[in-house]
């Protein structure tokens, strides 16, 4: 009997493809082990078996997390916050100082500063406006509304059978007579009565004026009704302001409106000085001046809107 050929174990690329990727992960392989690993892939199968098996193996893995954008927190120095700050105060400044010029514009009749006007309206009635004075006007209804949104004006009303009404902020004045005046000041509003009646309604008060009588009025009340000089209330619409025994604030207000200025007294106890005397409105420079001289204050003009008393 012939022996039997021995027998000859065939390669398997696969099976040692495997083995060779388990050895190659283990920590600790040497030169000598990456040098036989190079010998065995110069067979053409084993190194198609070992990429093949690479290429699975990486297809199990999962894809790489993108990086998050690196999240880059904005400080703000002290400079930029102070900057930030100082922009909002001249905003507010800014908007402070120019809006009673845009109401002014806004408005249906208005007058620059140190400007007086007269205007007959379609009923008939004629309004004088004091400087830097606004008014809207509607006559179409059965009670004619005017609105006085700044200044002064003296009104004359040409009676037609209606109903006139003129409002200021909140408050309501029904007008009985035909010469009145009505102005808006810096802490209240006033009325003064020159020839008929006229009522004051604010809220659920209310005060009837007559002729030779002023009022004045704020958001919350109504004042007392006062007997009042009609040459002094009546005198600035020849371009004088007829002062007598008046709160040094209030000359101060007027004359300076004239300029386009706003008055800011250092010691607010000076607004309650009184003072006599005829002040020049067409001229409110000079009368300025000769008030400040007899009072010993200092007048300081900043930036052509704000006149600072000392």
């Amino acid at each position: 009997m012939s022996p039997m050929p021995a027998l000859q174990i065939q390669a398997d690329p696969q099976r040692e493809a495997l083995e060779w990727f388990s050895r190659l992960r283990q920590p600790g392989g040497d030169e000598r082990l990456h040098q036989a690993f190079s010998a065995w892939c110069q067979e053409p199968d084993n190194a198609r078996a070992y990429a093949e098996l690479e290429a699975y193996w990486q297809r199990l893995q999962p894809p790489p997390a993108r990086p998050r954008p690196r999240q880059v927190k904005a400080r703000r120095s002290r400079a930029g916050t102070w900057l930030a700050v100082l922009f909002l105060l001249v905003l507010a400044g800014l908007a402070y100082l120019y809006w009673p010029l845009a109401q002014r514009l806004g408005s249906e009749l208005h007058t620059a500063s140190g400007e007086r006007r007269s205007l007959r309206l379609a009923d008939g009635s004629t309004l004088h406006l004091d400087s830097a004075s606004a008014m809207n006007v509607d006559l179409r209804g059965r009670t004619r509304l005017l609105q006085l949104v700044q200044g002064q004006v003296y009104l004359e009303v040409m009676l037609d059978g209606r109903a006139m009404e003129v409002q200021v902020d909140a408050a309501r004045i029904q007008v009985f007579g035909t010469r009145l005046m009505i102005a808006r000041h810096a802490g209240h509003d006033e009325l003064v009565v020159l020839k008929g009646k006229a009522m004051v309604i604010q809220g659920g008060e209310q005060r009837m004026v007559s002729a030779g009588e002023r009022v004045t009025f704020t958001d919350t009340r109504i004042d007392p009704v006062q007997k009042i000089d009609a040459k002094a209330a009546d005198a600035w619409r020849s371009g004088h302001l007829l002062a007598k025994d008046t709160p040094l604030g209030e000359v101060l207000e007027r004359l300076a409106g004239y300029l386009g200025r706003r008055v800011w007294l250092m010691d607010e106890q000076t607004a309650y000085r009184r003072v006599s005397g005829d002040f020049n409105l067409d001229r409110p420079a000079e009368s300025l001046e000769r008030l400040a001289n007899d009072q010993r204050l200092q007048l300081h003009d900043v930036l052509g809107h704000w006149l600072i008393v000392r």
